[in-house]
């Protein structure tokens, strides 16, 4: 199992991890021990190699168990969907498991960073060290990478127009947030402080728009600060309108 400050993560791609998982689930009949695994992969059984496939299987949340490994419902759907919708959920479901995967996610806006943008950004959530970060960036990056062809990118919005009520309050604290969520029977509509996501309904998206709030609640925090001094910049409910914006489909 790879680990980085408190932070695990698989240690084999999303890839190898399905593929393995497919083994398990055809010649095994979704159900193996770890012995048989070993000798399904050509690994010794206590090897540290097959401890971490392992390891990686259960964080995508592909098998369960210990002794004996059971292949879960959300790796059957990603081996044999019940439609296109269903795959694409199930993998993004599977992504979403890895919380580091998720928090960079979220703090990336669904964009791949540049090297350097990660390493800092690694720095700043894991607070792991520097050389620590360096030797483990390079699989993380490929794993963020993976995940954004799954799940999709975010986009900055367009300013909607603002309500007269909205303009004098900018007037006064020179400042504003718009916000609007829906949720249609088969997803999550949400646009925030310029962000949108527009994701199927699922508990593991459900954390994602958490996280895209959370940042977003922590960015106003901040602003706040500037103003603290301000009588003037007493936040109000008109500092909240609802509106419509052009949203990003995943």
């Amino acid at each position: 199992m790879a680990k980085l400050g408190p932070y695990n993560y698989p240690d084999i791609r999303f890839g190898d991890a399905v593929e393995i998982a497919g083994r398990i689930l055809s010649k095994f009949k979704g159900v193996v021990s770890v012995k048989g695994l070993a000798w399904e992969l050509g690994m010794a059984e206590g090897s540290g190699t097959l401890f971490a496939k392992v390891a990686a299987l259960r964080d995508f949340g592909f098998v369960e168990g210990r002794g004996e490994l059971r292949i879960t419902p959300l790796a059957q759907r990603v081996l044999h969907p019940s439609s296109t919708e269903d795959g694409q959920g199930a993998r993004g479901e599977a992504f979403q498991r890895v919380e580091l995967l998720r928090q960079l996610y979220v703090r990336f806006e669904g964009e791949v960073p540049d090297d350097m943008s990660l390493l800092v950004g690694l720095e700043e959530l894991t607070k792991a060290s520097r050389d620590e970060i360096v030797r483990r960036a390079p699989l993380i990056q490929k794993h963020l990478t993976d995940a954004v062809r799954v799940l999709g990118r975010m986009k900055l919005a367009e300013k909607p127009e603002h309500s007269g009520v909205a303009q004098n309050v900018t007037a006064k604290g020179e400042r504003t947030a718009s916000a609007v969520a829906t949720a249609p029977e088969n997803g999550i509509e949400l646009s925030a402080g310029g962000r949108t996501l527009s994701v199927p309904l699922s508990a593991e998206y459900i954390d994602v728009a958490i996280g895209l709030l959370t940042t977003l609640k922590t960015e106003l925090a901040d602003s706040d600060d500037d103003y603290g001094d301000d009588p003037e910049s007493t936040v109000t409910a008109a500092d909240i309108e609802y509106g419509t914006t052009d949203q990003l489909d995943v």
